[in-house]
């Protein structure tokens, strides 16, 4: 059902509709979407005076409006329709707008995980540049690979990518809706999964990497979770284990949450001030952890290569105490106000309510999973915002799976009617506008629209508007702890989460210079190659830095490069020679011997199929050329490329004298 209702979502591309979906949410910019955000809060808060007003002044008019209003019976979907609905439209819209997205935006994330599914998918195996990697992820390149098998060239290969990606972010509903229904009627729990796929987050559907798989893995691992620690027989505890593995395949950093489950188990038994009878009761769980402990560790003293990703570099780092302190409450600022301040602000008096004496097993279950993960994700995402890793910038990108967990918690407060004890809910107040005020404004600059959607959101809303990044944070966080405060109704929460998600969500934008036919004209050796032949890439790092249009030659025949081994589904292997190939990715060395043999370590480089600079002639037959300025006049620099049939080995003959400074062979 989900399947054929995104198709038909999908079917209006022709119509136009995804243009004008498309101009419509880039329209609200960050000073449209404030200027909204204060209409709604003015509407609400003169709407709600006017009720209370009503019901003071004249009670039986108001007694008549609130039967009439309860009288009125609003069909109720099932939840097998409404959540077809939901993960259908989320799906099928995401898909409308990654058309736009026609390029790699992360270097070297998108070519790793391309490169990685093209070779499962030519060789059934997980090759990057020639070598065998299982470090980066193991999953989520095979979950692409049907693309790179069955599309006829890589750009087609990509927008398929996309679609995979649009779909199994959209599914992240279902085991939100599945984690719900544990603590929340049918209503609250579709209106959470609803909430889940209006995130901003999900425009990384457009981009090629594991957060689309992991998004809705990682919130079926909460829900695995969850059962386990409320009934953990055999069975749930096996589901837990084989939950995590599927996780660290999609990314290996998350053996973090190997942890997690300690500290579930542990909380668990604290609660039920029998930590024995806890340890006992998992001792599977428990003890598959040690058994997986002891393997890695005896695989890393055997020197045998483990998927742990750039996870291991973090553990043999030294961190200074502050600065996790730092970067904990700087990643938690644009977190809550990603949230609309109210949901975070919430999650300590949801978790006080859920892991309450007088709780029920659900109950228990659910807060100590959103506490025991959410703390991992808080401390991954700190860790790496500390080390040389970080680069110095916020990652909201690692921390933003938390939000079905937060999302949940919210629900079970606004259901549970709003519970917050004075003290606490004023500490809770101060120090939602107190995070926020802390977070420096050069942070929130040099963040880039990935790694934090909400950061280069407050940097457009700063560069439209008079304010400050620093006065429109605390402004933000200020008029959402008075929310959180002075909230009588679930009405005002889930307004702010809508808002906000909105709005951040609308102006976020992707796209690239490249339109589709562009993409399509860039998978040149697709087409140019025979049968299912693959070919290998040279970047030869030519230049003449004598002449001065060598800056953009050189800029150009590099972006070339790239661009091929991206959108070319048959290009698998990539070597160089006077430079690498500025792709993020470390590739083979080749070097020219006597007679212009080739060679890789000594030994004769002989593929059948080569791509290098068109000022390269070799032993063999030129099947294809292509130059870049084929796409248009933006690109000046004479860019070239040609695809060779090689009489192997691969020999270089002696190229004109003198080189000229441009690939297709012109001069300055």
């Amino acid at each position: 059902m989900i399947v054929v209702a995104t198709t038909l979502v999908v079917g209006v591309w022709r119509s136009g509709l995804s243009h004008s979906l498309r101009d419509q949410l880039l329209s609200l910019t960050p000073k449209r979407g404030v200027d909204l955000a204060l209409r709604v809060g003015i509407g609400v808060a003169v709407l709600s005076v006017a009720l209370a007003g009503l019901r003071r002044l004249a009670p039986s008019a108001y007694g008549r409006i609130a039967g009439a209003t309860q009288s009125l019976r609003i069909p109720r979907p099932t939840p097998l329709v409404a959540l077809t609905a939901i993960v259908s439209a989320a799906a099928g819209i995401r898909i409308l707008l990654a058309r736009f997205e026609t390029e790699p935006r992360v270097f070297g994330d998108e070519i790793i995980y391309t490169d990685l599914a093209k070779n499962i998918a030519r060789h059934g195996l997980p090759f990057l540049h020639g070598k065998f990697e299982i470090g980066y992820s193991v999953l989520y390149p095979l979950f692409i690979s049907p693309a790179y098998r069955l599309a006829s060239d890589g750009a087609a290969a990509f927008t398929a990518v996309k679609t995979l990606d649009a779909v199994v972010m959209a599914l992240t509903a279902i085991p939100t809706y599945a984690l719900a229904r544990r603590v929340l009627s049918q209503g609250w729990s579709l209106g959470v999964a609803a909430l889940v796929v209006l995130e901003p987050w999900l425009a990384y559907a457009s981009l090629a990497m594991t957060e689309a798989l992991f998004l809705p893995a990682f919130t079926a691992f909460a829900l695995a979770l969850a059962l386990m620690l409320e009934r953990p027989t055999v069975r749930r505890q096996l589901l837990v284990l084989i939950a995590l593995t599927l996780l660290v395949g999609i990314r290996p950093q998350a053996l973090v949450f190997a942890g997690s489950i300690v500290l579930a188990v542990a909380v668990k038994g604290l609660l039920a001030r029998s930590a024995h009878a806890a340890a006992r009761e998992h001792r599977i769980v428990l003890g598959g952890l040690a058994v997986g402990t002891l393997a890695v560790l005896f695989a890393l003293a055997a020197g045998v290569s483990v998927p742990a990703g750039s996870a291991g570099s973090l553990l043999t780092l030294r961190y200074d105490p502050v600065d996790l302190a730092k970067w904990a409450l700087w990643n938690l600022a644009v977190y809550e106000l990603a949230l609309g301040v109210v949901a975070l602000a919430a999650f300590p008096l949801a978790l006080r309510g859920l892991l309450r004496r007088s709780a029920s097993d659900r109950e228990r279950s659910v807060g100590i999973t959103s506490l025991a993960l959410t703390v991992a994700l808080v401390a991954s995402v700190t860790v790496l915002s500390s080390s040389q890793f970080g680069l110095g910038i916020l990652h909201e990108r690692n921390l933003f799976y938390a939000t079905p967990l937060v999302l949940v918690c919210l629900a079970h407060w606004l259901a549970c009617g709003l519970q917050r004890p004075k003290l606490l809910a004023v500490a809770v107040a101060l120090a939602a506008v107190a995070v926020p005020a802390a977070l420096p404004s050069h942070l929130v600059r040099i963040t880039n629209n990935v790694d934090s959607p909400t950061a280069a959101w407050f940097t457009q809303l700063e560069q439209q508007t008079s304010w400050g990044i620093k006065e429109a944070t605390i402004g933000i966080a200020a008029v959402g702890a008075g929310a959180f405060l002075l909230a009588r109704r679930p009405l005002v929460p889930i307004l702010a989460v809508v808002l906000a998600f909105g709005i951040l969500a609308a102006p976020l934008d992707y796209s690239g210079a490249l339109t589709p036919q562009e993409d399509r004209e860039l998978s040149w050796v697709d087409r140019a190659l025979p049968g299912r032949a693959t070919a290998s890439l040279v970047h030869v790092g030519y230049s003449r830095p004598d002449q001065p249009c060598a800056k953009a030659a050189d800029t150009d025949q590099r972006t070339l490069a790239v661009l091929t081994e991206f959108f070319n589904a048959r290009v698998d292997r990539v070597y160089h020679m006077a430079e690498e190939i500025p792709d993020g990715v470390p590739s083979p060395l080749l070097s020219v011997a006597s007679g212009g043999i080739v060679q890789e370590k000594g030994r004769r480089f002989a593929p059948h199929y080569v791509v290098l600079d068109s000022r390269q002639p070799i032993v063999g037959r030129r099947l294809a050329r292509f130059d870049l300025d084929r796409l248009g006049p933006g690109w000046l620099g004479g860019a070239s490329l040609s695809l060779w049939r090689v009489h192997r080995p691969l020999g270089f003959l002696t190229h004109a004298q003198p080189l000229p400074p441009r690939a297709d062979g012109q001069q300055c």
